[in-house]
């Protein structure tokens, strides 16, 4: 069995001690650990705490890539947070800094290309809903109208629901994801 399928298969069974043999492969998530979050849209604690509950929320049976980017999705918060002077926890390029790294990280466990790309460019757009921050379908511009039709938009939006859910206590992720699925399925049909 190769790297890329055992390491799968941890990611779909989720075994007694399956985020230790991960980190062992991925010494980068050992480093997940400890790395603080803003309390305000992360409850549930630290980055590693925050990523094992993305992955479990994840369905049985779901689109593997999926799996990874919960992996991965925030692989580049432990080099890009800082706690400014009034105290709050911030990890401004982390998506970009992540995209990077995981598409090293899948590199070295042989994954395909055309699925390296495809969660590379998921992880890299997965807090798109920060800066989009629109309130109602007609203000969508045409670069975002072209990001609803991307082939690979359906995994981000399934992405931006599972990383809402595991955001305990944030209950605007869900919102976003409400919004954004209404949207696509408008733009798409």
């Amino acid at each position: 069995m190769s790297l890329l399928n055992e390491l799968e298969k941890e990611l779909r069974l989720r075994e007694t001690g399956w985020w230790g043999r991960l980190s062992e492969t991925i010494p980068e998530l050992a480093l997940l650990s400890g790395t603080l979050q803003p309390p305000e849209y992360h409850a549930e604690g630290d980055v590693a705490i925050h990523t094992r509950l993305a992955i479990e929320t994840c369905p049985v049976g779901c689109d593997p890539d999926l799996l990874w980017v919960a992996l991965l999705h925030d692989i580049g918060k432990p080099a890009t947070t800082r706690h400014n002077e009034e105290g709050r926890v911030t990890a401004y390029g982390h998506a970009n800094l992540g995209a990077e790294m995981a598409d090293e990280i899948l590199r070295r466990i042989d994954m395909p290309e055309k699925r390296r790309e495809r969660i590379q460019w998921t992880i890299r757009h997965h807090i798109f809903h920060h800066s989009w921050q629109l309130k109602k379908p007609e203000d969508l511009s045409k670069k975002q109208r072209k990001y609803l039709v991307d082939p690979d938009f359906p995994l981000l939006l399934e992405f931006l629901r599972i990383d809402s859910k595991a955001s305990q206590g944030n209950p605007a992720g869900m919102q976003a994801y409400e919004f954004y699925k209404e949207l696509y399925l408008v733009e798409t049909s």
